[in-house]
């Protein structure tokens, strides 16, 4: 005979199982969470604030609860050092609080924010300087909210900002520790003289200079262009104006910066056009030449005569010799010339000023002498020729162009 097991059985007696396991974890759990919590209460915490020292045992973890189970209340300012607390085993809290201390230097009393613990965490807190100082309490005083330090010094720097001078005893550091003591404010585009990062000693003076910006809008002339056109029938050196050119306006914005109320750069931020400026039209003649080089001295009309003025002329031929002249080899400008010397390209004559340049034939020639009356017609010119006498009566005389392409004094 069998022995046969009932399916029902199996099912309750795996119940009974399962529900044993759940219980016993349950009773491990909770044993372990009293165990832990037991553990955390049995430590200390050192509390330090206000220059008092507390102690407190708890279980919590957090220093912002520890401080309310201690019935401390922190305020918005206040900053925990908790560098040498551990959550679970203990250590210090402490909370460093911002106290106003007023300090009297020079006949001037300024009042400054400082979370040091003693005076002379204080003052090294706003940079003034701890050594050498004659003060009203010791420098290991504990700094208490309100308290007066009476503070003499021989080293001090200064700071002049809006038109007033400050003195501090500050001798170290950089200038923005004195900007700092004296509590002013840099505006954006504010700076120092010397700049914030320089180094400050005894005897050092800081300047504040303030900086605003201020709009200005002018009405002004607008400059036209010059439009340049070869003219390949003038010689090089001829301009001729076809189009006079004509100015414009527009209203101009500055944006001007000042410095100390001075002013000091201004730049163009908008240009509103009123009136187009019209070009000038310029035709530059491009022919060739040579001889003497042609350089403007802004001289355009003369004497009756302009630049770029063509005239139907007669030429004759001279050198230096006797024959032709003095024979001492000067001419009325005070040039010198000989016979044999580089062609210099001068020329003599009565109707142009001396200076002038014309082209005869495409050439350029100086006017640097004069002649007799018969050079005093308009068109008659004696040229300058330095190979001699015989070169004279070789190359005779003869009608030609000439074309005025400077105007001289």
């Amino acid at each position: 005979m069998t022995n046969q097991s009932n399916p029902g059985d199996i099912r309750t007696k795996s119940r009974k199982v399962v529900t044993a396991v759940i219980a016993f974890i349950l009773v491990a759990v909770i044993f372990a969470s009293t165990a832990f919590a037991q553990i955390i209460s049995n430590y200390k915490v050192e509390i330090m604030v206000d220059n008092n020292k507390y102690t407190i045992t708890t279980n919590e973890t957090e220093p912002i609860e520890i401080l309310s189970q201690a019935n401390i209340a922190l305020n918005d300012t206040d900053k925990l050092d908790i560098s040498s607390f551990e959550a679970g085993k203990g250590g210090t809290i402490k909370v460093d609080r911002l106290n106003d201390i007023h300090v009297e230097f020079s006949g001037i009393i300024n009042t400054y924010s400082v979370y040091g613990d003693t005076v002379k965490d204080a003052l090294n807190e706003i940079g003034f300087n701890t050594k050498n100082v004659s003060l009203n309490c010791a420098l290991t005083d504990n700094i208490t909210n309100d308290m007066v330090v009476k503070y003499n010094s021989s080293a001090s720097s200064s700071i002049t900002a809006d038109g007033v001078t400050y003195e501090y005893p500050i001798v170290s550091g950089t200038v923005q520790n004195i900007v700092n003591a004296a509590g002013i404010v840099l505006g954006d585009d504010d700076y120092t003289s010397p700049s914030l990062d320089s180094s400050i000693k005894d005897g050092t003076n800081v300047k504040v200079n303030r900086v605003t910006y201020k709009e200005v809008t002018k009405t002004e002339s607008v400059d036209y262009k010059t439009v340049e056109k070869e003219n390949s029938k003038a010689y090089e050196g001829i301009e001729t104006v076809v189009t006079k050119g004509k100015k414009g306006s527009a209203n101009v914005t500055y944006q001007v910066k000042y410095v100390n109320g001075k002013k000091s750069t201004q730049k163009v931020i908008n240009t509103d056009i009123i009136k187009n400026a019209k070009n000038e039209v310029v035709k530059v003649g491009v022919k060739e030449t040579k001889g003497a080089e042609v350089t403007s001295n802004g001289v355009t009309r003369k004497n009756g005569y302009k630049v770029g003025q063509t005239i139907t002329g007669r030429y004759t031929h001279y050198c230096a010799c006797g024959k032709c002249g003095t024979g001492t080899g000067k001419t009325a400008s005070g040039r010198k010339v000989y016979n044999g010397m580089k062609n210099p390209y001068y020329i003599a004559c009565n109707w142009l000023p001396m200076g002038s340049i014309v082209n005869i034939d495409g050439t350029n020639y100086t006017v640097v002498d004069r002649g007799g009356s018969g050079l005093s017609r308009q068109g008659r010119v004696d040229i300058f020729t330095p190979q001699g006498h015989k070169a004279c009566f070789k190359y005779g005389t003869g009608k030609c162009t000439l074309t005025i392409m400077r105007l001289g004094w």
